[in-house]
């Protein structure tokens, strides 16, 4: 498909939401791309998605949700909240609906230090690749397009950009949001190539991730921890494990604390021989989580733990694009769905109707946004930091770690989402009311 029928495809849905006169296109068909996707079609805005994989892929396998990730999938779109309810796995004993976490000793066989718990929901879990599919089948035909790599972005004389990809096709639109991931081509050309936040940061640690199947995982660990979502901690070590695809398969991610990552790619081919010599030190249980890795591979753990701005004029960034994160607290892609969440409700709000209008908008979403998710990756390696028994203020106390980890995550999940909308809205209504019109704010 090249320019023109891309074109053609932008004008149809433009014409159906005859309000709106623009069009946007997301670059990246993750989780925040697609919701933003479906947010914005289902309140008329001609979007158009670009995914650079050419195939889908099972890498990162399971993600983590809370209930600030819940309530923003139901606002984006109730559509998605019902794929994502079909697919969803909580906690496997009844007893344990409400924890998002145990917390254990890692060093023992699995001394409980803390059962932190998120009232209401619990936790719930999905497998990344299969949610993804499932987010496709809620965008128009025609909207979504894999195998498109974005090697360059131009301004045009119109104030349209130019979106060029690596198989020679390009496309236009009036506005950009880039969703294209921690290695996001986008935050390059937004922040600059050479600039000191455009590229991902270290995190001083790897892991090793896999799933196996739900039987032998009981098989290894017992019911209660193969069943159940669970985190063992020790000095520069953790397993994370919890169940997803309703509980058939048991996601596995073993960290471990390493000054600096040497090889050239961030992913690379490991061994289970490996992977126990690696934890040979770190608990019986540990042990045993990265004894049913098989094949594992061994990724490099990075982050954005700073960025400038989220925006320039209309082009902006959402989820891992603007704010990647490590796994420790799993709140990174619930930040992508809040992301999609306001981002779609300022473009649609009714102030909003031509293309000059949408810097305003993401004037507006940075303002809100930026600081709630740079906090998030902030405190994220912070609790790593924790769990692997060296935070600065907590050490191997496992009295100290209980008591942060008890009341380190309120404030993530239980972020009133309708009063974010409504500041992000307010700030932006302020901003059109003033005299300041700067593209480059």
């Amino acid at each position: 498909m090249g320019i023109r029928q891309y074109s053609e495809n932008m004008d149809d849905a433009k014409a159906a939401s005859p309000g709106k006169q623009f069009n946007i296109a997301v670059v990246g068909g993750g989780l925040s791309g697609l919701s933003l996707a479906i947010g914005l079609t289902q309140r008329g805005i001609s979007t158009q998605v670009y995914e650079g994989a050419s195939s889908w892929t099972d890498a990162g396998a399971g993600l983590v949700f809370a209930k600030n990730s819940m309530d923003a999938m139901r606002k984006i779109s109730p559509d998605i909240y019902e794929a994502f309810a079909k697919r969803s796995s909580g906690q496997g004993w009844e007893s344990k609906k409400t924890t998002y976490m145990d917390y254990r000793n890692g060093l023992t066989d699995g001394e409980l230090v803390t059962s932190v718990i998120c009232a209401n929901t619990g936790q719930e879990s999905v497998h990344r690749t299969l949610f993804a599919k499932d987010l496709v089948s809620l965008l128009p035909e025609g909207s979504f397009h894999m195998g498109k790599r974005l090697i360059d972005l131009t301004t045009r004389d119109s104030g349209r950009y130019t979106l060029t990809f690596a198989d020679g096709e390009s496309a236009d639109a009036d506005a950009v949001v880039g969703g294209d991931g921690i290695k996001s081509k986008c935050r390059q050309i937004l922040l600059g190539e050479n600039s000191s936040e455009a590229t991902p940061k270290y995190a001083g640690e790897f892991a090793y991730r896999g799933m196996v199947p739900m039987e032998r995982a009981v098989a290894v660990l017992g019911e209660e921890f193969a069943r159940n979502s669970m985190v063992n901690m020790g000095p520069d070590c953790l397993t994370t494990t919890y169940p997803v695809e309703k509980g058939t398969l048991l996601n596995l991610v073993a960290c471990r604390s390493l000054e600096k990552w040497e090889e050239d790619e961030w992913v690379v081919p490991s061994s289970q021989e490996a992977a126990k010599s690696d934890f040979a030190g770190c608990g019986p249980v540990m042990q045993k989580v990265v004894s049913m890795m098989d094949k594992p591979l061994k990724w490099a753990l990075f982050d954005h733990p700073e960025c400038s701005t989220f925006y320039k004029g209309k082009f902006a960034l959402i989820g891992d694009a603007a704010h990647a994160s490590t796994p420790h607290q799993g709140a990174g892609c619930g930040q992508a769905f809040e992301d999609a969440l306001v981002m779609c409700n300022l473009l649609a709000d009714e102030t909003i109707q031509k293309p000059e209008d949408i810097q305003e908008a993401f004037a507006a979403y940075d303002a809100i946004r930026r600081p709630r998710t740079l906090k998030v990756v902030n405190t994220s390696r912070e609790n790593g930091e924790i769990c692997m028994m060296r935070g600065e203020s907590t050490g191997e106390d496992l009295g100290k770690i209980k008591a942060t980890l008890d009341e380190r995550f309120y404030w993530i999940w239980h972020e009133d989402l309708d009063q974010q909308v409504e500041t992000a809205k307010a700030t932006l209504h302020k901003r059109l009311q003033g005299s300041e019109h700067n593209l480059l704010a």
